[in-house]
């Protein structure tokens, strides 16, 4: 369910990404269009904006509400492990460390909710957060 979730919010965290890249390229070529495109300071740019969207899409919606859109369509939420509501802080704990972290671990951070008695992943450790099925 949670990989499922994850595809869901991959699939629209990217064109949310693409999109607004898009429109921020645009704009920057009506703002200034000696500039061009394909320069590495444009493209690099870009890049960090497309970055920055993807982890913000994450981290508004876990931090909001514990559900990213993915989540809400399997019923599936981010708790703290001590029942208090998830903030933005630690949405971004869990979101960008926790998930950077994970992913360094060749992927054994995320393997690991399959193996955890909690079924936490490394990332939920790292935030005190688990996920549970509405």
């Amino acid at each position: 369910m949670r990989a499922a979730a994850a595809a869901i919010d991959s699939i629209a965290a990217w064109i949310l990404q693409l999109t607004l890249s898009l429109l921020l390229g645009a704009v920057l070529q009506l703002i200034a269009p000696d500039i061009e495109a394909t320069s590495v300071s444009s493209i690099v740019m870009l890049a960090l904006f497309s970055s920055a969207v993807g982890m913000a899409y994450y981290v508004v919606f876990t931090g909001a509400c514990g559900q990213t859109p993915g989540k809400m369509l399997l019923r599936l939420k981010v708790v703290r492990r001590d029942g208090q509501n998830m903030t933005y802080g630690r949405a971004a704990l869990r979101e960008i460390l926790g998930k950077f972290v994970s992913g360094i671990t060749l992927g054994i951070g995320y393997l690991m909710v399959a193996f955890d008695a909690h079924k936490q992943g490394l990332h939920d450790k790292i935030a005190d957060t688990c996920v549970i099925h509405l």
